[in-house]
């Protein structure tokens, strides 16, 4: 328990040592111990470990150790594939993993069971939700996972590496995520309940950085909406978790991914472990140092695999860290598709960040390699690599990882180990070779100290001289006068030479300040340049959006112009038929007052005819009458004219 306590106070003292950004002077001599050994978490104040601290206790270190059976199908799919180059990084990362995991004095008991008892409802619900069960995934195998990771990646390498370069199931990839990564962790769930009731001091930036993360995502495009305020509160607890990395720009772009496959607790459990125990974390740190070592990295396997392609790169003086940084920062989720993204974890998570990054960097910038050399602008070549590189696989992801699998043969652990050497040792001897300039500093002031008073005076007289020698020197000096400043070291004036040396040392410790604030500067620019970028392309969103919105509404008065229209003309319609309507009825009613009136006259008609067959009757009966009274000659004439004047006045 001593040495678990004197380990945190060792890190405690040693962040109140580190100095400020403008004071430091040259680099620190634990650059050896930051790149390639594993950093101490330090919390916030009220969570920092203590003698209580639990020991992490997994079925593969405490015990005797059991046997893990599989399935023999299994076994036999896995004898039957041919061998995987990048079995290697896998083996490798969980040898690393172990490690780390069990030097680190927090570590924290792994709950297994948990993480098999969430694949088997999800397995239910997909059973249960499905009326007929997806085939395409192996349930037995990511069971089988999710039990004991290491023991079936040692014991099925080939068949491991097959299914994750085919794509873990996006139903159970936030649990192979924890599975693989070792990161279920009661502990850290506990933690990060404290940690989010606490205040950060990042609080601010966060909140203005969460509308620049993935805007272009439905989880995340709404302000204030329920995936900005859980990465919010993931980054604060992080920052809180983390004081020597409290907050930087990128982190976000880590987070996001984790939040859209897992709840938010378990999603910080997981992003401290890809930060702890996948070397992420030294990219986050005061001085970058694991940045540092994995461009130089990436920039030693470019001129090994694409030695055109680097020099092209070099003439047109386009650097690796203008375009390789955000890669590295935010494992290429910053300009490349979600998709893209998550085979990418999936591939990290078993096989480490580093080597990932390296393979799919190399993999992408080989299969562009003849556009990017038709390119003749600095301009042109640096949007080239920074948005258009993933436009040469028609958005499939599966070729990007295939591409990124295939060198895994030229980009071994062995020789990455071997470049982190080089990277180190040139560090060391630029480290040495400072020391021992300055050692020649401190022997003249040992020697000055045993100087009388007046030697003393004498001395600081010279200084003054020689400081007035230094600001009237010209700042470059030629090769003979550096050779006539080192012979003159024989002369017996040696204490205003020591002097000079002295100047010089200062203007060198004020050069190197200046470089490592330009350095700062530098990578302070491609992180402003990250963010207007970002901007940049959520104005172009909002734009295309309000463009849309325009037409939209265009659209729509047009529309109700000529719906208005449409109703004006129905009214119309509806009116004239309602004339028409109108002339029918009276057209009937002067039918119907014809046909009466042609009744009456039909009626009348018969009337006249009765009338007129009466007169015809009375005619012929007169002419009977008329005919009579002229046959009868015996009848006296005064009768006859007496009877037809009675008739006719009758």
């Amino acid at each position: 328990m001593s040495r678990l306590v004197n380990a945190l106070q060792q890190q405690e003292e040693e962040y109140v040592r580190r100095p400020p950004l403008h004071l430091r002077t040259s680099k620190s001599s634990t650059i050896r111990h930051n790149l390639l050994l594993s950093p101490t978490r330090t919390t916030s104040g009220s969570l920092r470990g203590g003698p209580t601290s639990r020991r992490r206790t997994n079925s593969l270190n405490t015990g005797p150790k059991k046997d893990f059976k599989l399935l023999p199908r299994l076994e036999e799919e896995n004898a039957k594939l041919p061998p995987q180059e990048s079995i290697e990084f896998i083996l490798a990362q969980i040898e690393r993993q172990n490690a780390k995991l069990d030097e680190d004095p927090k570590s924290v008991c792994i709950q297994s069971n948990q993480l098999k008892t969430h694949l088997s409802t999800i397995q239910n619900l997909a059973v249960t939700s499905d009326e007929i069960v997806d085939s395409t995934i192996d349930w037995e195998f990511w069971t089988a996972l999710t039990e004991d990771f290491s023991s079936v990646a040692l014991k099925l390498p080939h068949l491991v590496s097959a299914k994750l370069r085919a794509g873990i199931p996006p139903k159970v990839r936030g649990v192979i995520w924890q599975a693989m990564s070792q990161s279920a962790s009661l502990n850290l769930e506990t933690v990060y309940g404290q940690l989010v009731a606490e205040h950060s001091p990042y609080e601010r930036i966060i909140q203005r950085d969460l509308a620049r993360t993935f805007p272009g995502i439905d989880m995340f495009k709404q302000e204030g909406g329920h995936g900005q305020q859980a990465l919010e509160r993931v980054l604060k607890a992080y920052s809180l978790y983390d004081s020597l990395v409290g907050y930087c720009q990128g982190l976000a772009f880590l987070v996001g991914p984790l939040l859209l496959n897992m709840p938010e607790q378990q999603a910080f459990c997981v992003f401290v472990r890809i930060m702890e125990t996948y070397e992420m974390r030294t990219m986050f740190t005061l001085n970058m140092e694991g940045l540092q070592l994995r461009l130089y990295q990436f920039s030693s396997l470019l001129d090994q695999i694409l030695p055109d392609l680097s020099d092209f790169l070099n003439l047109h003086e386009v650097n690796v860290p203008m375009y390789a940084s955000q890669w590295f920062l935010t494992l290429f989720a910053y300009a490349f598709p979600m998709e893209l993204i998550l085979r990418i974890y999936d591939i990290v998570f078993a096989e480490g960040a580093a080597e990932t990054i390296m393979r799919v960097s190399i993999a992408m910038l080989k299969r562009s390699q003849s556009k990017l050399m038709k390119l003749t602008e600095f301009e042109d070549i640096l949007d080239f690599l920074s948005n258009k590189l993933y436009d040469a696989y028609n958005n499939d992801p599966t070729q990007v990882i295939s591409d990124a699998v295939e060198l895994s043969g030229l980009i071994t652990k062995e020789k990455m180990d071997h470049i982190a050497e080089t990277y180190v040792s040139e560090l060391e001897q630029e480290q040495k070779q400072t020391e021992q300039v300055l050692a020649v500093r401190f022997n003249f002031w040992s020697k000055n100290n045993t100087t009388s008073s007046t030697g003393s005076n004498r001395s600081n007289t010279r200084k003054k001289k020689t400081m007035s020698w230094y600001s009237s020197a010209p700042a470059k000096k030629s090769y003979d006068s550096d050779r006539h400043s080192i012979s003159s070291l024989r002369e017996p004036d040696v204490s205003q030479l020591h002097h000079q040396i002295e100047d010089l040392l200062l203007a060198l410790q004020q050069t190197q300040r200046e470089s490592i604030e330009l350095k700062d500067d530098l990578m302070q620019s491609r992180l402003d340049k990250m963010d207007v970028e970002a901007e940049r392309d959520a104005l172009k969103m909002t734009m295309a959006s309000a463009f849309h919105n325009t037409k939209y509404e265009r659209e729509c008065i047009e529309l109700r112009k000529e719906n208005t229209k449409l109703k004006r003309d129905n009214d119309d319609l509806m009116h004239q038929q309602l004339m028409s309507k109108d002339a029918l009825t009276a057209l009937v009613e002067r039918m119907l007052d014809m046909k009466n009136r042609v009744d009456a006259l039909e009626s009348e008609n018969r009337r006249s005819q009765q009338e007129c067959q009466r007169l015809e009757k009375d005619k012929k009966r007169l002419q009977m009458i008329f005919n009579s009274s002229s046959s009868a000659i015996s009848s006296p004439s005064s009768s006859s004219s007496s009877s037809i004047k009675s008739y006719s006045k009758r």
